[in-house]
């Protein structure tokens, strides 16, 4: 008797040992108040990013920010940092995503952004939570190939309005590329405001290798920069590493006299000389109205 309870009493303290090791290996679901993590929709360098649904019913994307993602705590406090300067403005202007709330857990050690949800590729604002994809340029480009001309003219001029309100806060975004924009209500949005820093201390070099300028990200035109391999994607199917290159059938893509017009822009936004470039984003914007004509 004596052996065999010992022996059932062996197997049960096995079994939440066993539990436990495998709640070890699972990825922990983070808490954020009045708000229910549904899962990762996704992930870059440093943060990963949420679907979630607040206390009253309302789908939201949510971004962390894990100091573990980063080497020590000056890069980690600096993301914050951009976050802290850009939320005042994110609802100011139609081509920003809106963010929220920013909270930070200070015993997990990671600080998270609350934001509107971008729409669905299929069903726009209508949710699906274990279907959802976000809608955004890269999925467009995987959907479509390329886009029409007279779309690429508007989205650029979009986003050079946009870029022209964060520019005259003082503040550059210096990661512009085809993921980083997202759609809400159809209407094109700069996203992942992770690397948004003040004009003044932007000095590293960061960006997304094929968008990022020759120089270091710091000033607006290299936004400009950007931009331009992004129009360029768009107008041509092409990755920005096989920019100038141009489609073989340029007379079938377009009229031809409006293109070569829309290309010219392109090439400006995109020289290797920062003095060569567009003087600002409103220069830019201008520039692409003009094309539409």
């Amino acid at each position: 008797m004596k052996n065999g309870t010992s022996r059932k009493r062996q197997v049960r303290r096995r079994r939440p040992t066993a539990r436990r090791r495998a709640s070890r290996l699972s990825p922990a679901v983070p808490s954020i108040p009045d708000h229910k993590l549904i899962r990762c929709i996704g992930k870059g360098s440093y943060g990963e990013v949420w679907l979630a649904r607040s206390v009253v019913g309302t789908y939201r994307a949510v971004k962390i920010v894990r100091r573990k993602s980063f080497s020590d705590e000056r890069p980690f406090e600096r993301e914050f940092a951009g976050l802290k300067r850009f939320e005042p403005i994110s609802r100011t202007h139609p081509g920003f995503i809106s963010i929220l709330h920013i909270g930070r857990n200070q015993r997990s050690r990671f600080f998270y952004c609350i934001m509107e949800i971008a729409d669905d590729v299929r069903s726009g604002q209508a949710i699906a939570p274990r279907s959802y994809a976000p809608r955004t340029l890269a999925s467009e480009l995987a959907r479509r190939g390329r886009l029409p001309l007279g779309e690429c003219i508007d989205l650029g001029s979009s986003l050079a309005a946009a870029l022209k309100h964060l520019h005259r806060h003082g503040l550059v975004h210096r990661d512009i590329k085809p993921s980083n924009i997202i759609f809400v209500h159809g209407l094109p949005k700069l996203a992942d405001i992770g690397l948004v820093t003040a004009i003044s201390e932007a000095t590293t070099s960061l960006g997304t290798i094929g968008y990022a300028p020759p120089e270091d990200c710091g000033h607006p035109t290299a936004d400009l920069y950007s931009l331009g391999k992004v129009l360029y994607e768009l107008s041509t199917g092409k990755g920005p590493e096989r920019f100038p290159e141009l489609p073989a059938e340029l007379d079938e893509l377009c009229a031809g006299a409006q293109f070569i017009r829309f290309n010219e822009i392109i090439l400006r936004a995109c020289e290797t000389s920062v003095h060569k470039r567009f003087p600002s984003a409103e220069a830019m914007r201008v520039t692409l109205s003009q094309c539409q004509d």
